[in-house]
């Protein structure tokens, strides 16, 4: 039986292929009858398999839907992404111009406060030395810029203009050991001169031991001079030291400006009552 079975082989395989559409098709027909018996034979038989080819099917597009959709929440994706970043840059450089129309406005209430001639600069690099503790702004002489102008800003002072190109200046700052800035004791009107100790330190020198000076104290400059316009805040106190001996008093001095920070500045041309 097996070896006719081999031998007839490709035309029993005919023969089921070719039952089947007919089956399928009679199976099909509308006339409302109980299955014979070969009809539930080939049913028996091709029913696994439509389930099969019908489970791929459904499991090809299915596969092929989601992919349609991967690739579309993907692109979706990349598209937010990328507005994201644009929204981003656009708060972030709204935020910096608002930042800057604050610091401008400051230093405008400054100007006016203290009836200044002034040329505004922004600075665009830091002396890294241990010699110098200068910076250099964006503004030289064919903005009317000389050497020992006042350098300030609405928080107080800044230093003078050490030397000067066409399109930029060297500004020496008061925490320069080579600075010097007449300033008095807002409250009690002691008087000293700061000079620029480290990178974030000055001293007030000459202050008499007798003088009133306690931590906290405001210092402004007090206008002797000719460089710095009266009354511009320096620093404050943050430390007193006396000796039970000698004339002076050691005082340290905090500046108003934070360096740390510096961006714009105000080079005094000249003060309105000058004029």
């Amino acid at each position: 039986m097996i070896k006719y079975l081999k031998e007839y082989r490709f035309y029993i395989t005919l023969f089921f292929f070719l039952l089947i559409p007919i089956v399928a098709i009679d199976t099909a027909t509308r006339r409302e009858r109980d299955y014979r018996i070969y009809d539930r034979a080939i049913l028996a038989v091709t029913s696994p398999l439509q389930s099969a080819i019908t489970w791929t099917l459904d499991q090809l597009v299915s596969g092929f839907q989601n992919y349609i959709f991967l690739w579309n929440t993907r692109r979706d994706n990349l598209a937010l992404l990328e507005e994201n970043r644009k929204l981003l840059n656009s708060i972030a450089s709204l935020r910096e111009t608002q930042h800057e129309n604050t610091r401008l406005r400051k230093m405008l209430q400054f100007q006016e406060k203290f009836r200044l001639d002034t040329v505004l600069a922004r600075v665009i690099a830091k002396d890294v030395s241990t010699e110098f503790r200068a910076i250099r702004i964006n503004r030289g002489e064919s903005s009317g810029i000389h050497k020992d102008m006042a350098v300030v800003t609405n928080e107080g002072v800044v230093g003078r203009v050490m030397r000067t190109t066409k399109n930029t200046s060297d500004i020496v700052t008061i925490l320069d050991l080579l600075s010097a800035v007449d300033a008095i004791v807002e409250r009690s009107r002691a008087r000293g001169i700061v000079e620029g100790m480290t990178d974030d330190v000055c001293q007030l020198k000459f202050a008499l031991r007798t003088d009133d000076i306690e931590p906290g104290d405001v210092l402004i400059s007090s206008g002797l001079g000719g460089i710095f316009p009266k009354g511009v805040p320096v620093g404050a106190v943050s430390k007193v030291k006396r000796k039970p001996f000698g004339i002076t008093q050691e005082v340290e001095i905090r500046p108003s400006v934070d360096f740390s920070k510096l961006e714009e500045v105000l080079v005094v041309t000249r003060t309105l009552t000058d004029v």
